[in-house]
């Protein structure tokens, strides 16, 4: 056939000897199709000169987008927790990337499941096995809380699934990713500080954590350090991470000597301000890393983990739609950038640039 125009459904029907809703439902990929079939159709009609409409495939999706979502395809979220299979029971912020994940899954037709890949007798060969009978052919994998439950993937069926990470899991494979911008939120943090008045700054960090984040906090941080702030100062105190009692006490003996106006660091820190009878924010401010709805009293950096959720749940239907399968040879990285947020335990210094003053009557 001359490819000097497009073919229609109609002779791609014909070609392949099947109906034309068939042609058109494996031509976008619609997973009711089987995956065979649907690659089949779509070299037949690659060969016949049929190139996607990018125009028409706007005006339907704006069709679709005003009707109910109809169902698409089941979606897995794994959950590493070493004793529970529920995902209410994940730490906060993985909870939050399930919760806005969720939601856009639902959106757009797909219903999202947690998958416990800690059940006694799940390995490798057996998950790809059970995901498959369940009608599973994505999964969104969040930063593993039990490492020994990485060893699970480590020889995974990948070829079979469409997969996106979020957050720094599963580092040694080549997974398409939603990760939060560690970069660009310290500096953020630190000039929001400086503008609301604190001038000696404190960063206290573990070197565990900054390895979980492939050193997002450590790396910007001494940039920072060398950058002119003029009478005000940016101190950093790192602790490792693996010895509560240890680093408990090292913190502390490093915030005694330094006594500075805020902590900008993580939960440990909060701690052992409490241990040392200090005020908060009386004695001294604290800001987080991470915010947490189950401390909204505490203020720091916004990670937007439910917006992460969403982004990699879109990152992976457009996997889906186009019948991307297996580990990508160039992976994406997607960064979310977080912002500021506000809170008890860091209020606004007299004096400050943010304090409004009053105007003359």
């Amino acid at each position: 056939m001359s490819v000097s125009r497009y073919p229609t459904t109609r002779e791609i029907a014909d070609a392949c000897e099947c109906s034309q809703s068939t042609v058109s439902n494996a031509l976008r990929n619609d997973p009711r199709i089987s995956l065979a079939t649907r690659e089949r159709i779509q070299k037949i009609a690659t060969e016949m000169g049929w190139r996607a409409n990018p125009l028409a495939a706007a005006f339907m999706a704006h069709l679709r987008s005003t009707k109910a979502p109809r169902y698409q395809a089941n979606l897995a979220f794994i959950v590493s927790h070493p004793h529970s299979a529920r995902a209410e029971d994940l730490p906060a912020h993985q909870y939050d990337n399930f919760l806005g994940a969720r939601e856009r899954a639902e959106q757009a037709g797909y219903v999202l499941e947690p998958v416990w890949v800690c059940e006694p007798g799940v390995n490798s060969g057996n998950l790809a096995r059970m995901l498959q009978s369940r009608g599973i052919h994505g999964l969104l994998i969040p930063g593993m809380i039990n490492p020994s439950t990485s060893a699970v993937f480590e020889r995974f069926s990948w070829e079979n699934f469409s997969s996106v990470a979020l957050g720094s899991g599963l580092a040694q494979s080549p997974l398409h990713r939603v990760a939060f911008n560690y970069n660009k939120s310290v500096p953020m943090a630190l000039h929001r500080l400086f503008e609301m008045g604190y001038r000696r700054i404190a960063v206290i960090v573990s070197t565990a954590y900054d390895q979980k984040v492939n050193h997002g906090w450590l790396y910007p941080l001494y940039y920072e350090q060398m950058q002119p702030w003029g009478r005000q100062w940016i101190k950093l105190c790192v602790f490792s991470g693996t010895d509560n009692t240890e680093d408990r006490r090292h913190v502390r003996s490093w915030i005694e000597q330094e006594r500075p106006d805020v902590i900008l660091g993580e939960y440990l820190a909060w701690h052992v301000i409490h241990d040392m009878g200090w005020r908060i924010p009386d004695d001294i401010a604290f800001a987080t890393f991470d915010c947490s709805s189950e401390h909204p009293e505490i203020g720091g950096i916004y990670q937007c983990h439910d917006v992460i959720g969403a982004m990699a749940v879109d990152l992976l239907t457009t996997q889906l739609t186009q019948n991307e399968r297996g580990l990508s040879p160039m992976p994406k990285l997607l960064q979310i950038e977080g912002n500021w947020r506000d809170g008890e335990s860091v209020p606004v210094r007299e004096g400050s640039a943010l304090i409004e003053t009053p105007r003359a009557s």
